[in-house]
């Protein structure tokens, strides 16, 4: 190779050095999403959500974490984690759906039909979130939630403890009373009429 040759390689090759390093010093999520984007292609989704989760809070890192943690099994963190992605992007079609996943996960099947129809109304032409959709109504359909205890009937219990509790205190009170009255002694008249 002749001598200019080289020092053209070398000075391309230190371009190329500079250009990395100043993007590891001006961007450094850029390079760590990149590599926890590569351990979680290679299924190392431990290792993954260590770097998503360690370099910055925004909702695609905390997004890309719940995902390590949804396919690692965590469901409760991979939940944290998607609460407060949507929490920083709130009309995100794909945050939904992957929070829906998640609820179907939890077996929560009103909670995943609910973050799937968010999604659709956001993206209505997403195949996957209608076909996850309908599943989840079939689920919701097999497996209906118990009916919810309606605020009336709470209120009524409620009502009803404070009366015997106030009856019990009264009886209480008149037990007392009775006692005392029978622990006095009775009044002596020296008079015999």
């Amino acid at each position: 190779m002749k001598p200019r040759s080289r020092r053209i390689l070398l000075f391309m090759l230190i371009i190329v050095l500079v250009a990395l390093l100043s993007e590891l010093i001006l961007r450094p999520d850029v390079l760590f999403n990149s590599l926890g984007s590569e351990l979680f292609g290679l299924k190392r989704y431990k290792s993954a959500d260590s770097i998503f989760s360690r370099h910055s809070k925004s909702p695609e890192n905390l997004s890309n974490s719940s995902k390590a943690r949804y396919k690692s099994g965590d469901y409760p963190e991979a939940k944290d984690r998607s609460e407060a992605a949507l929490g920083l992007a709130k009309n995100d079609p794909n945050l939904l759906y992957d929070r829906g996943n998640i609820a179907y996960q939890e077996q929560d099947y009103q909670g995943a039909v609910k973050f799937y129809r968010d999604a659709l109304l956001l993206n209505p032409h997403d195949q996957d979130t209608k076909a996850n959709l309908e599943l989840a109504l079939r689920k919701l359909q097999e497996n209906p939630p118990p009916p919810p205890q309606k605020q009336e009937d709470q209120k009524d219990q409620k009502d009803q403890e404070e009366v015997r509790n106030i009856l019990e205190a009264l009886d209480n009170k008149e037990a007392r009373d009775r006692q005392q009255q029978n622990d006095r002694p009775i009044p002596r008249t020296d008079k015999w009429w």
